[in-house]
This record gives structure tokens, sequence and C-alpha cells, in this order.
């Protein structure tokens, strides 16, 4: 037994050895770190991955995730007067391991966002802070300038942080110091369904409605109201869907065209998001605390944040083949981005397609849609991958696209729209791509459609309709009831006798060819009124409705209105529309994307753009940079047949400033100079078709170019635009020498100039049926010889009726007996093309003339509906309402015609029918204004003074009655009611002359 001493110090050593232990237990669990999966952590000045790492005992670490998101990294400027200026940045990263490495102590002290503030600071210091800013500070916030967000992405790369989809932008001074004012939603009780019909036309769905075969839709309409739905010029979806969710025009939401170039890879890409640069309703739903689901809308890649759910344009073509496990999913296809993966098992591929449901609609054989089948399956590694997607065009496998493209559309809306959010909208493209393809083979067979086609493809227009219905009912059947339902259409399309003859379809850059002014609008549902929409709603009014429907004003920044009119009484009386200043300085700044997309997204975006050139949207070689302006008849199907001549460069499109990381293209612009033209605002059109053509010179580039000059009355410029055109381009339309020779003759001592011109170009005009006449008439005329140059137009006409030139010069020479021999020739040319709005309204002036009053008023309508700013063709008209005694009709046309152009004798007619109305305060303020605008006569006077006397104001009447015959003493009609007006003042009683009498 051992001494107590040693007991004591052996109990010591015990106690000594066991504190070792646990010391030894401790430091070792403190060296080391575990990492878990998607994170690294930052210790000992080195970065560390997933796993058990050592580490110096009780060291500090940082865990941050190898991938996330940084939103609201600010930057601070401030400007010489010591106003703060705020960059605020936001974006998804993943890290650089190198990179971030070496700044494993920065992360450390200041986080990684601190790092990503002083690397983007540090990169931006040394720009001038004019340079970044706004162009019109006072309009808000705006994108950071393109150089510099590549500016700041080299610097947080560098950093150690790859930036994905940087978004940056810059407030005026002070401009991020203040919250943004909060914006409140009224509550009205109500969720909307909105679905979006491309093409679709009442034209077409009246017919099958009337057969039973269009149920849903029959329901709809019979419970609610619905009417035509006017769309703009240029009739190109991305510019007329964007319209819809902005409330705003092209020229403002910034969305022009089909497709863009890529700034770094020289790909076209689909237009996106990124070139949007106003806030659309789903940000606007957002700002307001309102929820939204959002689905194939327009130009919505990559999805954005929203309240709610996003699914992009291009997840239909991530869902036509059956997904190889674990395919990542591109990026920007939907938000929240989980939920494509949560929606994909719902979702159907192409070889899920049975046959049985493509024989309504096409009628083939089993075998030929087994083989169409397996083209769309083809996986996108085939060797002849290019050629299958050329083939896109092929009528049986662009069919199975489309249909097994819609039917999941509809799968995810349903699934949406039961979630019962305050709005969901989704849009299908499948009536517009079938009408592209198949609009030619609908009964009557027209003589482009062959013999065979028309046997397979003759119900495939109308059998896509019934199936489009029943998605419709399958959506509305998930909304559940008390849903409000609103249905929408861009533009119409072309059916019957109004088809286009000799221009397919999908002939490359010409489909608006086929297209009608005239959707469809029906609102139905909770707050909806029945019945047919008296006025026409035009694509500028659908936000300013949505937005009311939802309990939140309408910008004033938005020029259409709440279609009241389709409100039930009781809702508008309860829920007066109100308005706000604008959207863009209220709530969240809008977000703008920078990063290209992701190599899964590239796929589905060179499928669209396979489709629209397919139905001849766009043209041009699929892997090429620049726009091709011309036919694909080697690649794609025959865009020309035979005897005909190949189409003009045509219709495609592009936006007002560039989005993020990509250029715009020709047409881009001459779709906004299109755009001006019909709004009649030249000096924009002319700065689009400047920038049209340092993109790409094409021939419609120089006639618009010399249109838009004319408007600003410079006929010299305008002159010099299409003598250029002529000089540099062959394919250049040698009716172009028509106008100007026109042109010189407009000019003093211009006869001279105006033969040489026909003279040098001749040899091009030779080469048109019936050109040479028209130019040789136009000259005759100019002499003199008036009868010569009437049997030239004559001679012109009959070579080709459309020449519109040849028919306005004729009808004016000839006497108003003689002038009922152009009808057959303005006839026929309407069959072949009925968007001559000069033809409808020469027409309607012949039928009135021969005293077929409601044949004209058809006439001046069509006339109106082509060209609705058109002041001549509002005035014609006005005047053929008032002929059929129509005056309420006649008072808004005339409203319109001074609104476009005012001009005295306008407001004299004007104020004619406000007396026929009994409307004398209008009056009053017609005839003023009419005087007002320098008409000194006699008719003023005579105007204001009967108003006044119909609103027993006599004394006054008199005075102005005075003042008239000062200025024409001899004038009878004055001197009459001067007489009648002293005799009423004496004997009081009725004022002179009832309402619509010659007083």
């Amino acid at each position: 037994m051992p001494p107590p001493r040693s007991r004591a110090l052996s109990r010591r050593g015990v106690i000594v050895l066991a504190a070792l232990v646990t010391v030894t237990a401790v430091l070792g669990i403190g060296s080391v770190v575990r990492v878990p999966e998607g994170m690294v952590a930052v210790c000992g000045g080195a970065l560390r991955g997933a796993g058990l790492h050592l580490r110096r005992p009780f060291s500090s670490v940082t865990l941050m995730a190898q991938s996330g998101r940084l939103d609201g990294v600010t930057i601070d400027r401030a400007t010489e007067e010591g106003a703060i200026v705020r960059i605020r940045l936001s974006f998804a990263y993943a890290l650089l391991p190198e990179a971030v490495a070496a700044r494993a102590g920065e992360i450390r002290s200041s986080g990684l966002r601190g790092v990503a503030a002083v690397a983007a600071r540090a990169a931006i210091d040394p720009v001038p802070l004019a340079a970044l800013l706004p162009a019109d500070p006072a309009q808000g916030s705006a994108p950071l300038p393109r150089a510099a967000c590549e500016t700041i992405v080299r610097a947080l790369r560098a950093s150690g942080i790859e930036p994905i989809n940087l978004v940056a932008r810059i407030g005026p001074p002070g401009s991020f110091a203040e919250a943004a004012p909060a914006l409140k939603a009224e509550a009205t009780g109500l969720r909307v369904l909105l679905i979006g019909l491309d093409g679709a036309d009442w034209d077409t769905i009246g017919p099958l409605m009337e057969a039973g075969r269009l149920p849903h839709l029959k329901a709809l309409v019979e419970g609610g109201a619905c009417g035509p739905l006017r769309s703009y010029d240029p009739m190109i979806s991305p510019l007329l869907w964007t319209t819809m969710v902005t409330g705003v025009g092209p020229d403002i939401h910034g969305v022009a065209d089909f497709q863009a170039i890529d700034e770094t890879t020289g790909r076209r890409v689909p237009i996106t998001s990124r070139f949007r640069r106003v806030k659309a309703l789903w940000n606007i739903l957002g700002d307001a605390s309102r929820t939204s689901a959002f689905v194939a809308w327009w130009a919505s890649y990559p999805a954005e944040r929203v309240e709610g759910f996003q699914v992009s344009n291009l997840v239909v073509f991530q869902t036509l083949r059956p997904r190889p496990p674990a395919t990542p999913v591109p990026g920007g296809l939907t938000y929240p981005p989980e939920y494509f993966e949560q929606i994909l098992p719902s979702l159907r591929t192409a070889s899920d397609l049975a046959y049985e449901e493509i024989t309504p609609v096409l009628h083939i054989g089993r075998a030929e849609f087994e083989a169409a089948q397996e083209d769309v399956l083809k996986p996108a590694t085939s060797d002849d991958e290019k050629e299958n997607r050329r083939l896109a065009q092929r009528p049986v496998p662009l069919t199975i696209s489309i249909l097994a493209g819609s039917k999941n559309y509809a799968t995810i809306a349903s699934d949406l729209v039961a979630r019962r959010l305050d709005l969901t909208a989704v849009y299908f493209e499948g009536i517009d791509m079938m009408g592209h393809r198949f609009q030619h083979c609908m009964p009557p067979r027209m003589t482009i459609c062959p013999k065979e086609d028309y046997a397979r493809y003759r119900d495939a227009v109308t059998g896509f309709y019934v199936k489009q219905d029943g998605l419709i009912g399958r959506i509305v059947q998930s909304a559940g009831p008390g849903t409000t339902v609103m249905i929408v259409s861009d533009h119409g399309f072309k059916t019957g006798a109004g088809r286009p003859l000799d221009v397919l379809p999908f002939t490359t850059e010409q489909p608006v060819e086929w297209h009608r002014e005239d959707g469809i609008f029906i609102l139905s549902g909770p707050g909806a009124r029945r019945g047919r929409l008296a006025p026409r709603a035009t694509l500028f009014d659908i936000m300013p409705t949505l937005l009311y429907l939802l309990g939140l004003p309408a910008s004033e920044e938005m020029p259409g209105r709440v279609l009241i009119e389709a409100i039930d009484p009781a809702f508008a009386s309860a829920h007066p529309a109100r308005t706000i200043p604008s959207y863009e300085r209220v709530g969240a700044p809008r977000e703008t994307t920078v990063v290209a997309s992701s190599p899964g997204a590239r796929e589905a975006e060179e499928e669209l753009l396979a489709n629209l050139r397919a139905l001849g949207y766009i043209g041009g070689d699929p892997a090429g940079g620049a726009h091709a302006g011309v036919p694909e008849a080697a690649t794609g199907p025959p865009t020309t047949p035979a005897g005909m001549s190949p189409p003009p460069d045509g219709a495609a499109t592009h936006t007002v400033a560039p989005g993020p990381g990509a250029e715009t293209q020709v047409f881009y612009h001459r779709n906004l100079a299109t755009y001006f033209l019909k709004r009649r605002d030249y000096g924009q059109a002319v700065e689009q078709l400047r920038l049209a053509n340092e993109r790409q010179k094409l021939p419609k580039n120089y006639q618009l170019l010399s249109e838009a000059y004319l408007g600003l009355g410079k006929e010299d410029l305008a002159l010099a635009a299409l003598e250029e055109g002529l000089r540099t381009m062959e394919a250049m339309d040698p009716e172009s020498v028509l106008w100007m020779v026109q042109l010189a003759l407009s000019r003093k001592g211009g006869r001279d100039m105006a033969t040489d011109i026909a003279r040098r170009w001749a040899g091009r005009t030779a080469k048109k049926a019936g050109l040479d006449d028209a130019v040789a008439g136009i000259l005759k005329e100019d002499a003199g010889d008036h009868e010569a140059a009437a049997a030239l137009y004559m001679k012109s006409l009959r070579a080709d009726p459309a020449r519109a030139v040849a028919a306005q010069r004729l009808f004016a020479l000839q006497p108003p007996q003689k002038r009922a021999l152009l009808e057959p020739i303005l006839r026929r040319a309407l069959s072949r093309d009925p968007r001559i709005d000069e033809y409808h309204n020469l027409l309607g002036v012949l039928l009135a003339e021969s005293g077929r009053a409601r044949e004209a008023l058809d006439e001046f309508r069509r006339a109106a509906e082509l060209d609705p700013e058109n002041p001549r063709f509002l005035a014609n008209l006005a005047g053929a309402y008032a002929q059929l005694q129509r005056w309420d009709e006649a008072g808004a046309e005339y409203e319109r015609a001074c609104a476009a152009s005012p001009s005295s004798g306008m407001y004299l007619k004007l104020g004619s029918v406000y007396r026929r109305l009994g409307q004398p305060e209008r009056a009053l303020a017609a005839f003023r204004r009419a005087r007002d605008l320098g008409d000194d006569g006699s008719a003023p006077f005579l105007g204001m003074a009967l108003a006044k006397a119909e609103m027993k104001r006599i004394p006054e009447a008199i005075e102005l009655v005075q003042q008239g015959l000062g200025r024409h003493p001899q004038d009878a009609a004055l001197r009459s009611l001067y007489d009648d007006l002293v005799r009423k003042s004496r004997s009081p009683g009725s004022p002179p002359g009832p309402p619509g009498s010659d007083r």
C-alpha cells in the first residue's frame, strides 16, 4: 500500500491527466471545422470547401454559400453640390475559389457584401458621375450604363465573385435617400384571369360559336361584354403584347422587334425582358402587394422577381422532348426558379400527343404523324439537328409542337390560377402560328393552296380554335366561380375573300400582310357588363382596365382609358376610376438583368427563332449576326408561288434603347419608324430610319424616309432619299420614280427636273406594267393636257389597278358623271388588297355621289379603320353619318377629325352638328374655334349668334351679328338673322329657328 503522500500525488496526477485529456479533446474539437455541402469556409486566411478541415484551435471561421444572391449592394457617390447619388446592385453569384481565397481576410472582416461593394466602388470611381446619371434625373432611377455594368462585372470577378444576372440602377441625387411612396390598392373583391390569344379573330370565332363548336368562349361572351380590339402598326407580337401589360407604345416600353444581337457572341437572340424600359403589370402589382402569375408572355425571359410567379416564354421549348436525367435547368426560365422543377412532372412532351388529337386539325395518316413526331423528338445533339430545326416550317411537326406546347401552358396556367392569386395571365400563340401556316388553305380554297394541301389542311385553323376553346374551358374551370375573365388578342387574321391573293401567310418578313387590325376583347364574370361594346377598344386600354379591376389607378403616362362601358354600372359606381402621375416613381425600382443566358436556354432561344422563321416573321441564317433582308427559299418552305415576284424586304423587328448586352437590328428601328409615321411624329421617324440605315440599308427604309421628310415639309430631302435609294439599291421599287416626279413638280420651276427624273430612270420604270403611263400622265397633267393625262392614267390602272396615284389623279380630273368608270377598277384592286385605305375613301365618295349613302358609309368607315388619324377619311365618315342623320356618330367623327387636323371648316361642320343635337354650348365653342383658326367670313358669326340665341342670350346674339355685319355688310344670312333677332327681342318667345334649321 503506497504512502499517503504518494496517494495524494497520484490523485493529483489523475486529475491533471484528466484535465490534459479534456483540454486535448477540446483543442481537438476546436481544431476541426465541418463545412456543409454547398458552403465554403474562410479560416486561417484560406478558403475551404465542403468536408472536415483542420484549423488553428478556436480561430475564427466564416461560413458562406458557394453560390447565392446579393441584393441591395450600395455605392454612394457625391455630386459637386454635396448631394448623394446611390447606385444599387443586385445579382446572383458563384464564388471563384482561387480568386476569392486571396481575399479571405477581407471577406472575414467585411463579409462578401462588403468585398463586393469595395470592388464595385473601385471599378466605377474613376468614371465621371455625369456619365452615370440618367439623362433626365427628374424621371427617377434608371439602369446604370452598360459600359459601367461591364466594368463592375470584371471587378467582381477579379475579387472572386462571379456575378449572374447583374442588376444595376442609379438614382438622381437623393433618390434613394427617401423611401418611395407607398402604393395602395383599393379592395374590389375581384380575382382576374387574363387569357391572350395571339391572332384570334371574330370572323372565325363567330361562325364557330354559332355552330356550337366553341362552347366555352360562347359562355364567356354571353356572360359579359365583347367587341373588337384595335391594334396598331406595325402589327408585330412583341410590340403589341408588351403594350397590353405596360399601357404604352414601343417608343416608350422599348420592345420593338422579335430579336436582337448578343454583343458578346454575335448570336441572334429573341427579344427579352432586358429590353423593356418601364414597369410591367407584374411589377406594379408587386409594388401594391398584389399577387400575380404570368405564363409565357412575350419578352418575359429571363423571368423577373415578382410577387407570385412568372413562367417565361422559353419554357415550352424545354418541355417538347423528354429531359435526360440530371439535366440542369437553365436559369431564368421561371420565378421562383424552383417552380419549373415543381411543375415539370405535370407537363407532357410531344411523345405524349396521341394521333387522335391531331386528326381533327390535320387530315393525315398515322404513319405521317408518327414520322413527324419522331422529328420533333430528336435530341439537340442529333447530327441533323440543324436541318430539323429549320424544318419547323413543315406543317405536321409544327402542328405537333403547337399542340403540345399549348397543352403544357394550359397545365401551368391551370395550376397557377387555382392558387387564387389576384391576377393570373397566360398567353397562347397557337392561333397565330396555325394561321400563318394554314390560313390560305381555309375554305374557300385559294389558288395559292395546292389541292392536295387543301384536302389535308382545310380544317387546320378552325380545328385548332376548337382545341384552344377546350384549353380555355379547362383554365376557367380551375379558376373557379367568381373569377373575372378577360380574353384579348393583339390583332385579327384575314379570312375568306379578304385574304391576300398572291402572298403566302408565311412569306418571309411579310406575315403582317395577313393580319387584320381588329382583334377580340371579352370581359366576363363579376364586374362585367353584358352586351356588345359600341365604342371600339384599343390595345392601350387593356392595362388601365386591368389596373382598375384590381383596384389600382391608371397612370397618366398611359394613353389608353378604362373601358368603363365594359364594366357593370353598379361596380363602376362603387369604384370610380382613378389616376396616378407615374408608376415609375413609386414602389421598388425595376430591375434589368445584364448577363447572357445560360447554354441550356440558348437551345430554347434558337427553337423560338426557328418557329418565327418558319412563319415568316424573320429571315436570315439562324447562325448569322446580321439580319438578311431576303427570303429563304432555299432553306425553308417556298415563300413565293410560281409566277410571282419575290417579296420585298420586310416586316421583322427591334427597340428604342437597346437592352444591356444586346444590340438592335435594322427592323427594330424601322418598326419604331412605322409606329411614329402612323402617329405623324415625322421627326422621330427620321431618326429611327437613320439608325435603321446605319445597321442595314434596305429599299423600304428609303421609301419611309422620304415619307417622313415630306411630313416635315422637307421636299428636297424627301426627293434625295428616293434618289439615293434608287441609285444604291437594285431592289428599290421603281414606283418611287412616280413619287419623285410628283415631288419635283411641287417645287417652283420643277418641270425640267421632273422630266429629267423620268428620263434618267426610264429603264427602271419600264420594268413595271403601266408605270411609264402613270409617269407620263403626271407630266401631261402638269402641262395642262388633262384629256391626254386622263387617258394615260386609265391605261396605267388597267395594267395595275392598285396604283393609287393614278386613281387619285384620274378621280380629280374626271367630272362627277364620268367618275363612275373608276368603280370597277377600285373594286378590282380592293379584292386583291383590301388594305388600300385611299381606295375605300374614293369608292365612298363615288357611292355618296350616286346616292348610295349606306354603302358609302361602309367604305368611309373602312378607310378610317385603316388610317384612324387621317382627317380626310374622318371628315368623310362624319359627313356620311350626317347624310344619314346619325348626328351623335357624326359629331364623334368630326371631333376626331378636328383633333387630327384642326381647321376652321371642320369646326364649322362640328358646330352645325351640335346645333342639330340641341347642344348650343358645344356648338358655340366649335364656331368660336373656327373663328380663332382664322376664318373671318360670315359663317362663324352666324353660327355663334344662332348658338347664343338658342341659349336664350338674345342681346349677345345680336351683338355677334352686328360684329359680322361690320365685316360683311352685304351678307344676306346675317341681315336676315339680325331682323329675326330684333323682332324676337321685342316679342319674347322661342329663339330663332329650331336646332337643325337653315339658321
